[in-house]
């Protein structure tokens, strides 16, 4: 594998059919960008300013890391994000550090740095760590997670970069635990908001309908005089 377009026609390669599950050749995929990231910084020194104008569109600031969007595959729906943990100082409770599942599965790599993994079951109401699957990852290190584990990270080095692959997703919110015997709170993405939103935007359409077209015009110039 000589650039980072190569690994992306290697996971194009893998067997995708099966929503949520992964092709077990994507740790190996994986594994060997893992010993040599200098694929992904020649990837990142690529992007153009003008470009960067585009891909930050994608990207996100979360509590715990920022998340660079790299790639998405129209076809396979698989998504590539690049993840720079914040130091233990710029970090914020949330995300990461809390326990949490996802929308989809994922495949990780660490490329430098490196964290503890912990692993939660929900039994009777209340959350609880499996210790015996609590694994601590270092550079090099590739893993899955799937979408219904709920899982968190600690102890994150500074300088933790990863790069992650989303599988499409199997299901259109998430949950976070912030109390161990509280109800989880849900994160719904963008699609299954539309329907809220378009309704709120149709009594809003409908309201202003109601509106004497003369309401909300700026009076005559002479009134201020």
């Amino acid at each position: 594998m000589e650039t980072f377009g190569q690994f992306l026609k290697r996971l194009e390669a893998l067997e995708w059919k099966d929503v949520g599950q992964f092709d077990p050749d994507v740790l190996t995929v994986l594994a060997e960008v893992g010993r040599q990231p200098g694929l992904v910084h020649d990837a990142v020194n690529s992007w153009s300013a003008k470009g960067l104008e585009k891909r930050q569109l994608s990207c996100h600031d979360t509590a715990t890391h920022y998340k660079w969007f790299l790639h998405f595959h129209e076809k396979q729906r698989f998504k590539v994000w690049l993840h720079q943990y914040k130091s233990a100082s710029e970090r914020r409770l949330g995300h990461a550090e809390v326990p949490h599942n996802h929308r989809y599965s994922l495949a990780s790599v660490i490329l430098s740095g490196g964290f503890v993994h912990h692993y939660f079951d929900r039994t009777g109401g209340v959350l609880k760590e499996s210790e015996s699957a609590r694994h601590s990852y270092r550079a090099g290190d590739a893993y899955t997670i799937g979408w219904e584990e709920v899982h968190k990270l600690s102890d994150i080095d500074d300088r933790t970069f990863t790069l992650v692959v989303e599988s499409r997703p199997v299901r259109h919110f998430s949950e976070a635990y912030y109390a161990a015997s509280a109800e989880p709170v849900i994160f719904r993405d963008f699609v299954e908001l539309h329907p809220q939103l378009a309704a709120e935007m149709r009594l809003i359409a409908d309201a202003g309908r109601s509106i004497p077209s003369d309401i909300g015009l700026d009076p005559p110039r002479e009134f201020w005089q």
